[in-house]
């Protein structure tokens, strides 16, 4: 979770002050001094000036692209009428040093820079809020004319290959997005994966013959399509080409996210706009727009807490941001999972794997043996920040017990599986597993008597596999530590496994293609590397590893516990 969204940026001059300070300038914003100096860092830095053009290459787009409100409600559609494209060879264009994803290249022209408007992303931004509040993106009669028949359309007169009409008729959802796995973070919860499926609805008859959308603002995208630097178009593509290969259900789903964070971007203020558009990494993006919603979620709270929250130490508001947040989202978890199974629940049916004694059996000696949720010395849940994971976990063991919801459970460990805190890994066919100082060698014994590694492991010891990757994870960091050839912290041979990991392996063999087992047989004798390829190969054949992830096929639990949308719903 971001900090506290009041927090002031840093005041160092990294690359954030710069992008400030270079849309400041193109904005026409600084004193004539401060100007001044900018424009002897432009003359100077080849890529400060790649930078600058990109901002400024596109502020005509602005000068053609109305501002209606945005439609509350998005249509229901799929990309399956889009015309298929053949996937294309991404071409490797290294980006210039100290230029973001939306980056365009040139030459700055300072005095077209100072006209108003600051970037080609926010011209996009503005064309798909007027799409969606005029219908170009968002009517009936557009959907037709954007997602035709495989054989509808032909090469226009501008001789734009088929593949590059979609990407312009969809250019606004590509404006501020930088690859497909920036889309799917867009998708969770705390995003606008719940918006996305608010809008979710039965799609209204579509006429015959549409109107294609045309005017300035299609003539516009079609300008900013053909300014695009070969690196960008090439990721816009990239990322056009990988919705297309997804599933129609997970396509329109992400579509919706996308058209959701459009909207979005288009009714921002614009200094909260310029924020997420002019972030350099989709990381610094991601980040800028949850610290955005964060601020926006405040503002929304009652008086009473805004109030409560106002009252509190600088350092301690984040802390209470994120303990509400927290909440809200458990209860928004809590209905989804409730509506997901409502008719288990309502029928007192069992899901799965609880409807099988046997699997059930296996799920709650897995639980156990996984988290320790019932010994005070090896939880791995019931430290800070993580309570709130353990009282989880104890409200559905208890619902199951008691009431006989099982779904709950099953819940539970779905997430915690997935978890990266609680990775699990299999633990040693012999001996105990290495949880506390006293199992290391003699150099690391003797460098965790010292008080400051003392304390990193404090909230470890006893936990595995905490405390090897804890130890594993420092000696990366320190060579005073370095673990000797002859030690191991887990096991990473077939033969140091329990007796149900090593009867797992041949029927893994099995699965896997011969250049998959070569791979992990290499990686024999290096741990977590050694079990953590067992893991994701397993995964990827459908299989579960026993001790490690929850007993079934990892497809079922997905299935049971994540299914997917279906299409128009």
């Amino acid at each position: 979770m971001a900090a506290d969204p009041t927090t002031p940026p840093p005041a160092d001059d990294g690359p954030d002050s710069v992008e400030a300070e270079l849309v400041a300038y193109l904005d026409g914003e600084l004193d004539p001094p401060d100007a001044r100096r900018v424009e002897a860092r432009l003359a100077a830095d080849p890529a400060l000036r790649k930078r600058a053009d990109a901002l400024e290459r596109s502020y005509a787009l602005l000068d053609f692209l109305p501002k209606p409100d945005p439609s509350p409600t998005f249509a229901t559609r799929t990309l399956d009428k889009i015309p298929a494209a053949e996937p294309r060879a991404p071409v490797p264009v290294a980006p210039a040093a100290g230029t973001g994803s939306l980056a365009l290249s040139g030459t700055p022209s300072v005095a077209t820079a100072r006209r108003g408007g600051w970037a080609w992303a926010v011209g996009l931004v503005l064309a798909v809020g007027a799409a969606l509040g005029a219908g170009y993106l968002g009517t009936a009669a557009a959907r037709t004319y954007l997602f035709p028949p495989p054989a509808a359309k032909e090469p226009t007169a501008d001789n734009l290959p088929v593949a590059d009409l979609r990407i312009i008729h969809t250019l606004p959802l590509y404006a501020a997005t930088d690859d497909l796995d920036f889309v799917e973070k867009l998708a969770a919860p705390e995003f606008f994966g719940d918006e996305a499926a608010a809008a979710d609805g039965p799609a209204p008859p579509q006429p015959a013959d549409p109107d294609p959308p045309t005017g300035k603002a299609f003539d516009a995208l079609v300008r900013a399509f053909r300014d695009l630097p070969p690196d960008r178009l090439e990721k816009i593509r990239a990322l056009d080409q990988a919705l297309y290969d997804l599933d129609p259900a997970r396509r329109d789903r992400l579509v919706r996210v996308l058209e959701a964070y459009a909207a979005w971007l288009y009714r921002l203020p614009d200094a909260d706009r310029k924020k997420v558009l002019a972030a350099a990494t989709a990381g610094d993006r991601l980040e800028a727009v949850r610290d955005v919603r964060n601020g926006q979620w405040v503002a929304a709270l009652p008086a009473a807490r805004r109030q409560q929250l106002k009252a509190l130490p600088i350092a301690e508001k984040a802390a209470m941001i994120n303990q509400w947040r927290a909440e809200e989202d458990r209860r928004r978890d809590v209905w989804r999972t409730a509506r997901a199974h409502w008719d288990v629940l309502r029928s007192g049916r069992q899901p799965w794997p609880f409807a099988d004694e046997k699997l059930k059996a296996e799920v709650l000696e897995f639980v156990t043996a996984a988290y320790r949720p019932d010994d005070p010395r090896r939880n791995r849940l019931g430290t800070a920040p993580m309570g709130g994971d353990q009282a989880r976990l104890a409200e559905a063991l208890d619902r199951g017990a008691k009431a006989g919801e099982w779904v709950w459970l099953g819940k539970a460990v779905y997430d915690l599986s997935r978890s990266p805190r609680y990775e699990m890994l299999p633990e040693p066919g012999t001996g105990d597993p290495v949880t506390k100082v006293a199992d290391l060698w003699p150099l690391a014994r003797d460098h965790y008597t010292k008080p400051k590694p003392a304390l990193r492991l404090d909230q470890v010891v006893g936990k595995w596999p905490d405390f090897a990757l804890a130890i594993w994870d420092d000696s990366r960091k320190a060579k005073a530590i370095a673990i000797p050839s002859s030690y191991r912290l887990g096991p990473a041979r077939p033969d140091e496994f329990k007796p149900d990991v090593r009867r797992f392996l041949p029927e893994l063999r099995k699965q896997a293609t011969p250049a998959e087992w070569d791979a992990l047989a290499k990686l024999e004798g290096r741990w977590p590397d050694y079990p953590r390829e067992i893991i994701r190969l397993a995964k990827a054949h459908d299989l579960g590893v026993p001790g490690a992830t929850p007993p079934g096929p990892p497809s079922m639990w997905e299935k049971t516990y994540n299914p997917p949308r279906p299409a128009g719903k």
